[in-house]
């Protein structure tokens, strides 16, 4: 019975030390824009494709992402390509307008349920040990949509510095630089 419990033990060891295993789940943390918080479940399908399911907190609503990296290195550091789209479900944005403007004017309705989805394509850079655990630091571009139900009750001041192209039924469409700083951490 105690050699089979060492046996056991030693084919454990054997692969948790293998520095060709695979670990295909992990678990990321970020800190990001356009979100600002960041967390997703990592599934590492092969050695140069990483997906990611996720939710984040853009510091008014919760929201959910995903996410594809490409890796052409294996190695302890490597660049990366990542493709990311995500979603923040409509919440309420008085306190967040409040702040931005004068905090003595009483904020509209069209601030109720202001939400917004993105797409973001992000270089970046990688470091860590494979498999185990990954530091990362990326930087790029988000196209960002947001959607403001009310858009006609925030004043004429407010609508007449707005062109046709910026606003069309409350949806505004924009590009932004986009960046994260993150760690992940792999079991499995």
């Amino acid at each position: 019975m105690e050699s089979r419990a060492q046996a056991f033990g030693s084919e454990l060891r054997r692969r948790i030390q293998d520095p060709e295993r695979l670990a295909p789940f992990g678990l990321l943390l970020d800190a990001n824009l356009p979100e600002t918080l960041g967390w997703s479940a990592v599934f590492w399908p092969s050695q140069y494709m990483r997906l990611q399911l996720g939710g984040a907190h853009n510091g008014l609503r919760l929201g959910g992402r995903l996410a594809v990296t490409l890796l052409p290195l294996r190695t302890g550091y490597s660049p990366s390509v990542t493709f990311e789209a995500g979603h923040a479900f409509s919440g309420n944005a008085h306190a967040l307008t409040r702040r931005l403007l004068d905090s003595s004017q009483i904020p509209g309705p069209a601030m109720d349920r202001v939400g917004y989805s993105y797409a973001s394509v992000h270089l970046g850079f990688e470091l860590g040990e494979p498999r185990r655990y990954t530091f990362f630091v990326r930087g790029g571009m988000s196209w960002v949509q947001l959607d403001v139900p009310n858009l006609e009750s925030l004043g004429d001041l407010f609508l007449a510095k707005l062109s046709a192209l910026e606003a069309q039924g409350g949806r505004f469409l924009y590009a932004t630089p986009s960046a994260k700083l993150g760690l992940i951490l792999y079991f499995g």
